[in-house]
């Protein structure tokens, strides 16, 4: 095989923060080397770090192959990466990762070569192209961009992950082809970051034994990584795929991509790329995604449906499904089950504290555009994943909790649709709805992570049998209540001194609607507070 040049596996591309919080580009093996000494990975963006995690996740189960099982897991914890398994997999694999160049560049579709190339700009998912819409630029066709070898080789893994969907270029006549949205459009991402990027990888890392149909079943034993495959991918798309194996779905080449390399002022640059449909991964197969929470949904809650990020209203409003054990594939995600299997066998302590990140991508109603990105934190103590099984009710304490914040938001937003029918004049419901949900969603999330923090202590220091326990355990979530509504009644009294009125019937309307309001909230936290009192009683 002839070698390409730019090898991903030395070439620094990867974003990083060292635990001393400066920043710096790696390439794979050094980041692998340096795990233990990084903070952190971070993109550009979220659909950036979310995909080079995914990378690097699959790059760490092809290396080990594991962890198979919890004491495996326990060693690479402890002792961190095998060099001497690291060195012997980049020998064997290197000519896999040339970014461009040679007879298979990485992640790419070689077959493409006789494809006209459009502009660079299009694998970067916030650029215009073509007839798309743009989320931040007003970048257009005519422009040329040439981009460094480092951001290319970024956007290449974030486009297989979440490319949105549209007209791709096709190699056939007419040259056009609509494609589905990438599968990462589907479901918000989710991540546990410790301590260092060993940790955050660690704790990510799923049982892996394909032979044994481990994680999610997902048990074909030649399950490989897209760079370990016997050849490059065909040109012919595959509407219908199918995981077939965790690393395979970590790193699904849902486009046949091939970029166009020039070399500006000795430096290796893109200046074109073709983008095609490659596998796309149906909505039906997304519970094989180890990465992803799913929430119950629909008349009488029948549906199972993966948790995605939504403006405004936060990660936070899916703690249940993002902490606690659901059933018939509803509840968190495996990597998250299994780092609670590992606080249950004393692999990891129940004192720990890490950040639970969820990354998303909103596609608007044209798929072919990005609405907005999203990364949400939520500070955890590891103690609240085996909470339950502890014997600690928590879980429908947060059921009650968001369900009172989602009553209260909804009141709110009731009170203009009665403002408008009361008052019959022009009247924008969604624009003051929009100045109200932005002083009320955002303002309860620091109030939300400090009760996850709060209840994750307790539950790792005191006993539920502790009648003092159970005391603390109500005070924290009356203690929420009392915040909802505090930051409920700040939101209207300041759409209030907002639009006041400024006729006596619009006056008196205002007043009339704002009495209901009150008396919704105050009706809202009084069952909020009835449902608790039952629950820990």
């Amino acid at each position: 095989m002839s070698p390409g040049y730019y090898s991903l596996l030395d070439e620094p591309w990867i974003p990083v923060v060292t635990k001393s919080g400066e920043s710096a580009r790696l390439g794979i093996s050094d980041v692998f080397r340096e795990a233990r000494e990084l903070r952190c990975v971070r993109g550009e963006s979220p659909v950036v770090t979310a995909a080079l995690h995914r990378l690097l996740l699959a790059f760490l189960h092809r290396v080990h192959r594991g962890p198979a099982d919890g004491e495996h897991w326990a060693a690479l914890w402890n002792k961190g990466p095998c060099i001497t398994s690291l060195t012997q997999y980049e020998v064997k694999h290197r000519n896999a990762f040339w970014l461009l160049g040679g007879e298979r560049p990485f992640f790419q579709c070689p077959g493409l070569s006789e494809v006209q190339p459009k502009p660079a700009s299009q694998l970067i998912l916030h650029r215009a192209t073509g007839n798309n819409t743009t989320l931040f630029d007003h970048t257009v066709d005519t422009d040329r961009p040439v981009l460094p070898a480092d951001v290319a080789a970024r956007w290449l893994v974030a486009v297989q992950a979440f490319d949105t969907g549209g007209i791709k270029t096709f190699y056939k006549a007419p040259g056009r082809k609509s494609a589905k949205p990438a599968h990462g459009n589907f479901f918000g991402t989710v991540l546990l970051e410790g301590g260092t990027l060993w940790e955050t990888l660690m704790l990510n890392a799923v049982i892996y034994d394909p032979g044994k149909g481990l994680p999610l079943g997902l048990g074909d034993p030649g399950d490989c990584a897209v760079w370990e495959r016997e050849g490059p991918p065909g040109l012919e798309p595959d509407e219908n795929a199918r995981p077939r194996g965790w690393t395979r779905l970590l790193t699904l080449p849902s486009r046949n991509v091939l970029l166009h390399g020039v070399e500006k002022d000795g430096v290796p640059h893109v200046d074109g790329v073709v983008i095609s449909p490659g596998e796309q991964l149906d909505k039906e197969h997304l519970t094989s995604e180890a990465m992803a929470a799913f929430r119950k949904s629909g008349a009488r809650q029948a549906t199972t449906v993966p948790v995605q990020l939504e403006m405004l209203r936060g990660a936070w409003r899916h703690a249940d499904d993002l902490l606690n054990p659901g059933q018939n594939e509803h509840g968190r995600p495996v990597t998250v089950e299994d780092v609670a299997t590992h606080v249950e066998h004393d692999r990891l302590s129940m004192t720990k504290e890490v950040t639970l990140r969820v990354f998303g991508q909103k596609l608007m109603s044209n798929p072919g555009a990005v609405e907005y990105w999203s990364e949400e934190a939520l500070p955890i103590k590891l103690a609240l994943l085996v909470a339950q099984d502890r014997g600690w009710g928590v879980k429908p304490l947060f059921g009650q909790a968001v369900k009172l914040a989602d009553e209260v938001g909804t009141g709110l937003q009731q009170m203009l649709r009665t403002y408008r029918e009361e008052f019959r004049a022009k009247f924008e419901p969604h624009k003051h709805w929009s100045f109200l949900a932005e002083r009320y969603w955002p303002f309860l999330e620091t109030g939300f992570a400090r009760l996850l923090h709060d209840v994750g202590d307790l539950v790792a220091h005191r006993e539920p049998d502790d009648p003092g326990a159970q005391d603390e355990l109500r005070r924290l979530f009356v203690e929420w209540g009392e915040n909802v509504r505090r930051t409920a009644d700040d939101a209207l009294h300041t759409w209030l001194d907002r639009y006041p009125g400024d006729v006596p019937r619009q006056i008196r309307t205002v007043a009339k609607v704002e009495m209901i309001a009150r008396s919704n909230l105050k009706k809202a936290s009084g069952v909020y507070k009835h449902e608790i009192d039952q629950y820990i009683g």
